[in-house]
């Protein structure tokens, strides 16, 4: 059953709100995976969730349901005027009435779903019986798994807009490890798209295998200063955390690594990154979750800090337009971005490591809740990686450490590679970068 939306605007109406909008999410998902040549696990999901909001006396208030029913438009109302009633802070609060304009975009690809469920398995058995002969090191397939999922939001409110997107994404994850005499490492890949066509099982199964056994043999460099180079899962790391910085919010509660800094030549000129969320890519948006439009935009230009990340009510503080990056369901959204992207140098990665002596590869980093402080900026991370030695990767690294601050290691670029990656977990298209000297820790 559908929400009478109409019944609860006028019903909106009726109460006195000021504004109201409605959010509705609908998803479903498939997700598989094998061991030892068996299915070992096949489940399909589906949510939906309707979120009403609405301004009463002056005060925001949210609700959210699962059920929907000729009742619920009632429920709504009244469940916003309860929670509106006990807010106790003077924060102002909007409800968008629209931008001027919206740049739609459609990357929803129904050929994600085409194969059935059958197909998908076995292309799962393939990737697990390569894994098991790429080498006789790797000594077991610890998971073999298969996702995909649909998304459809739509958005309105009380002065008439209306808003959707629809979103279809799948992945293929794959963990194994391998052993040589005592000495075990794992390794693991995602590989994720909404291209059906882009995802090629040989070269996944490769990642996977040298993933885990690049890493045998690995060893503790000696403490001290070195060149470091970070690959591009490990830069995107650590540029998240810098990016979080330019929260509005975080810098107008004093918070903010990156207060006061707007505008000022903060990093090295190597470094731009920008925010485009209307790139055709898995990460894209046309509107943010408060309905304001998205849009390409320099966060950090040629190392200059070129804007804070808005809400609609850190925008209102500040007497600002919002950017477009207000995310989250409920009575508030906080900062964030939907995809970035870092400017690539010229160089390869081969080429970079050519102009290190002697320095450190870093692959992976760990420890990043207890060892990060996004606020100073500084941090000591557990990391893995490899020597470089005569411009040359050399022998695996594990039980190390690397720590320095933040600002202090992007204003120390040395060069900016060219093997741009996507990077699902921090929604960046990101390169190795070389940085001149950071401290590792090791034996």
């Amino acid at each position: 059953m559908k929400l009478n939306e109409k019944k609860f605007y006028e019903l909106a109406k009726a109460n006195n709100f000021e504004a109201a909008d409605l959010t509705s999410r609908e998803s479903s998902s498939l997700s598989v995976s094998v061991f030892h040549g068996q299915v070992d696990s096949v489940s399909n999901e589906s949510s939906f969730v309707q979120i009403a909001r609405g301004i009463f006396n002056g005060k925001m208030g949210s609700v959210s349901t699962e059920k929907i029913d000729k009742n619920t438009p009632d429920f709504l109302v009244n469940s916003i005027k309860r929670a509106a009633s006990i807010v106790e802070n003077n924060d102002p609060v909007v409800i968008f009435k629209g931008s001027e304009k919206y740049h739609k975009k459609n990357i929803y690809n129904e050929a994600v779903f085409a194969k059935n469920i059958n197909d998908k398995i076995e292309i799962l058995l393939e990737i697990e019986k390569k894994l098991k002969a790429f080498d006789k090191r790797i000594n077991e397939v610890v998971s073999v798994s298969y996702g995909e999922s649909f998304t459809y939001v739509k958005k309105s409110n009380s002065y008439g807009l209306k808003l959707s997107q629809k979103t279809s994404v799948y992945n293929y994850f794959a963990e194994i490890s391998a052993k040589d005499g005592d000495e075990i490492r794992t390794g693991y890949k995602v590989f994720v798209s909404f291209d059906p066509e882009e995802f090629n099982v040989d070269e996944f199964v490769e990642k996977v295998a040298k993933n885990a056994l690049d890493k045998l043999g690995s060893v503790q460099c000696k403490s001290g200063k070195y060149p470091v180079v970070f690959n591009p899962e490990t830069s995107s790391i650590l540029l998240s955390y810098l990016i979080g910085s330019l929260s509005a919010e975080d810098v107008q509660k004093h918070t903010s690594l990156l207060e006061g800094k707007l505008g000022q030549q903060v990093f090295n000129k190597k470094l731009t990154i920008v925010e485009d969320p209307l790139k055709k890519t898995l990460f894209f948006r046309y509107f943010d979750d408060e309905g304001v439009a998205t849009n390409k935009k320099y966060l950090i230009n040629k190392g200059v800090v070129s804007t804070y990340l808005h809400t609609l009510q850190t925008a209102a503080k500040a007497k600002e337009a919002p950017t477009g990056n207000g995310y989250g369901v409920g009575s508030k959204a906080n900062a964030d971005v939907a995809f970035t992207y870092v400017k690539p140098g010229r160089k390869s990665e081969e080429e970079l490591f050519g102009e290190i002596k002697e320095g450190v590869y870093i692959t992976e980093l760990s420890g990043l809740h207890s060892g990060m402080n996004a606020s100073s900026g500084n941090f000591s991370l557990q990391c893995a990686g490899f020597m470089i030695r005569d411009g040359k990767r050399a022998e695996p690294l594990a039980l190390i450490t690397v720590a320095d601050n933040l600002i202090n290691v992007f204003k120390n670029i040395k060069a900016i590679g060219n093997n741009s990656e996507i990077i699902e977990n921090s929604s960046m298209l990101c390169p190795s970068i070389s940085i001149k000297k950071v401290t590792i820790s090791g034996k």
